[in-house]
């Protein structure tokens, strides 16, 4: 065979061998993607079939059974280990029936597998806090911040971080800016009128708590709200207003020994010795052992006593 003729042979067999190879990798390929495209579709089955098991789940924990919630998404877990909304859920099932170490355990498994959820954020640092991991809780709160500075949930959540690590400042200031954010919810109004009594700054506090009690319809104040604003008062040196709001607080809630005291207290300041023993007495029948309401009426006595001189 000449040359001319073995080098066209050679290339001849070339050519049939790119051939076969690629008919062969277009085979492989295909069957590969048989393949995955069946482990795709299997996978998808069973996000679905977990998503529905979550769903089930939630509604059952909606429903007040907490344990079959829970027997839901242990299932829908197994079936799809890395789905943060079931993480999530789990977490506060767990969260519910007191197991706060476990439920912290899902939660931040679900903050991992979804690191850009703002909300997730937030109910993790929630979390945190409540166990006393305030630095865990900061770290959450900021990074729902970054995520989304809109969300009052997270200045919230780092105002209330502050408030416990001491830092009533940047407390107030945070918890300022989640209402601007979220004027409406009265929670943090709350929480704003706090920050502010604790910081002696009354006036404040006193307008903060007007602004909360015109957010509810007339006669469904919270008696807490309406305490505040009783002790607001008298912290102003305004008794009077101070037993009306006290009064108030007795009429929406449950009576308690401490609110008839500090009624006896506010009647006192105002110079009414007979209404102030009275709410005095009524504190000590709901408890007998309540010693300030004690003192008082013996500290009223003196005073009414004849016998005793009068101070001027």
């Amino acid at each position: 065979m000449r040359p001319c003729e073995r080098g066209a042979a050679v290339a001849a067999l070339a050519c049939r061998f790119v051939f076969v190879g690629a008919i062969v990798s277009l085979l492989l390929s295909l069957t590969s993607g048989c393949a995955v495209f069946g482990r795709r579709g299997h996978s998808t089955a069973e996000v679905t079939a977990a998503r529905e098991l979550s769903r089930q789940g939630v509604a059952a924990l909606e429903a007040g059974q907490p344990q079959q919630a829970e027997e839901l998404l242990k299932k829908s877990l197994a079936a799809s280990p890395d789905d943060a909304s079931s993480r999530r859920y789990m977490a506060e099932t767990l969260w519910r029936r007191g197991a706060g170490d476990d439920a912290i355990l899902q939660i931040g498994e679900a903050v991992r597998l979804e690191p850009t959820n703002a909300t997730l954020a937030v109910r993790a640092g929630e979390m945190y806090l409540a166990v006393g991991r305030r630095e865990a809780a900061v770290e959450q709160a900021e990074r729902a911040i970054r995520l989304d500075p809109t969300l009052a949930g997270a200045w919230a959540l780092r105002g209330r971080c502050f408030v416990k690590m001491n830092q009533p400042d940047r407390a107030l200031a945070d918890l300022e800016r989640a209402v601007e954010l979220a004027p409406d919810r009265s929670d943090l109004l709350l929480e704003v009128a706090s920050a502010y009594r604790q910081r002696g700054e009354n006036t404040r506090c006193l307008t903060a708590i007007y602004h909360l009690l015109d957010s509810y319809p007339s006669g469904e104040e919270p008696q807490p709200v309406l305490v505040m604003q009783g002790q607001t008062l008298m912290d102003l040196g305004r008794p009077q207003q101070a037993a009306d709001a006290f009064l108030a607080a007795i009429q929406h809630g449950p009576p308690n020994a401490d609110l008839y005291f500090f009624l006896a207290q506010s009647y006192s300041a105002a110079g009414k010795a007979n209404e102030a023993s009275a709410a005095a007495q009524q504190a000590l029948a709901i408890n007998g052992g309540h010693d300030a309401s004690r003192q008082l009426l013996a500290q009223l006595a003196a005073h009414t006593d004849p016998g005793t001189p009068q101070r001027r």
